[in-house]
């Protein structure tokens, strides 16, 4: 269940369509052909793929089998993306088009048919398309576009890497073919890590509730998974939205100042008992399914140290990660989950490094998706993921209330 959250915390909720039609294109394909196999036999009184119209029809190589399933995949992947998307009909119309040329290759190539130059054509065609939707911010890249975009690519290796008995010059087309393909690899990477990273940077502001205007910054960083959403910055309705969910967070939360009051609730720490960043959980309030509820939200944070306690946000959580998650604020109501390791040696769990891996010997875990809601001035305003030290420290040491474990 954890390695199926970690997956699906990356994954945007208008994709899933596509990603179930993309995983069961390669299983029903096999379960086609073995149909199709035992039809034949029956026919013939032959067993497995024998007879001479298997043979007519066996693709050339390996490498064309791997094209003709990498094609039939990203086919079935454009033709769902409608059932999630919900875009423009112009919009529609390309991803059925790109779905059905994906679905014709990859029947040329499953006959040993010509299919390199107009599947690289449509490959190049379909992957510029996406670095645009990125760079305009359409959407951000998520793990069913990076996987599809990855499957391509392979495709597009294939196309311009040629098989060594496909042609006389094999070893001057192979090596162009190969140092192409290595820099369009390098470019297409590059251009899409930027844009993640920009999706990341501030996206707006939205006016605290003390009327003043906050700058909102989210931040990418190590072992924080920002969920994807709109890139733009937020309209006047949505900043209206986040500023009114601001409010009603610091109305429904004001009962919980003093922090005793959290503990007679039912919340309880989950980790750590004192820091600047204390997070107490209510799990009945977790169980409920109720999402941006201000009445009832599913984990508080305080700054707990020198003596003192201070009500900081309430963390909006989500019951697990394959629900999507409600953004009435635009870019300004962002979810992150994180990425966390668990491991047999003390102190059992850490968060990735800065490169997204877990040490030997651990495995990593995805939270599901949280946001928090500041109930204090935060510089960062009402929905950073955190606050500096430099700061909390002397907020907690003014204003909190005496407290003691």
């Amino acid at each position: 269940m954890n390695a199926l959250r970690a997956f699906a915390a990356g994954i945007a909720p208008e994709h899933v369509p596509a990603l179930v039609a993309g995983v069961l294109y390669p299983v029903g394909l096999v379960a086609a052909r073995r149909l199709a196999a035992r039809t034949r036999a029956a026919r013939t009184g032959l067993s497995g793929d024998a007879g001479p119209a298997a043979v007519a029809t066996a693709p050339a190589s390996l490498a064309v089998r791997l094209a003709a399933v990498l094609l039939g995949t990203s086919a079935a992947v454009h033709l769902a993306l409608p059932l999630g998307h919900h875009d423009d009909a112009r919009t529609t119309v390309a991803f059925l088009a790109s779905g059905v040329a994906y679905g014709l290759l990859a029947y040329r190539a499953g006959r040993g048919r010509r299919w390199r130059l107009p599947a690289a054509l449509l490959v190049l065609a379909t992957l510029v398309a996406y670095l645009v939707v990125l760079g305009t911010g359409g959407e951000e890249p998520d793990q069913v576009g990076l996987a599809t975009a990855l499957a391509e690519l392979v495709v597009l290796g294939l196309c311009l890497v040629p098989d060594p008995e496909s042609t006389r010059r094999g070893r001057a087309v192979r090596g162009l073919g190969a140092a192409g393909f290595a820099a369009l690899v390098v470019v297409f990477g590059a251009t899409t890590w930027v844009q993640s990273f920009a999706a990341h940077a501030a996206t707006g502001t939205v006016a605290g509730t003390d009327g003043h205007d906050h700058g909102h910054a989210a931040r990418a960083q190590a072992g924080v998974v920002m969920a994807p959403v709109g890139t733009g910055h937020p309209t006047p309705a949505q900043q209206r939205a986040a500023a009114e969910l601001a409010a009603r967070t610091r109305a429904g939360l004001a009962r919980f100042t003093d922090i005793r009051a959290a503990l007679a609730d039912g919340y309880r720490p989950t980790l750590s008992r004192t820091g600047l960043d204390v997070h107490l959980e209510n799990k009945a309030y977790g169980r409920d399914r109720r999402v941006l509820d201000p009445e009832h939200p599913e984990v508080l944070m305080y700054a707990i140290a020198d003596g003192r306690a201070t009500l900081l946000s309430a963390v909006y959580q989500l019951p697990d990660a394959t629900r999507a998650a409600p953004t009435p604020g635009g870019p300004l109501t962002r979810w992150h989950s994180h990425n966390v390791c668990l491991t047999p040696l003390p102190p059992g769990i850490s968060v990735v490094d800065s490169y997204g891996g877990c040490p030997t010997l651990s495995v990593t875990i995805t939270s599901a998706p949280m946001m928090h809601v500041w109930v204090v001035d935060d510089p960062g305003g009402p929905f950073a993921d955190s606050a500096p030290e430099r700061w909390t420290r002397p907020f907690n040491l003014a204003h909190g209330v005496d407290f003691h474990w």
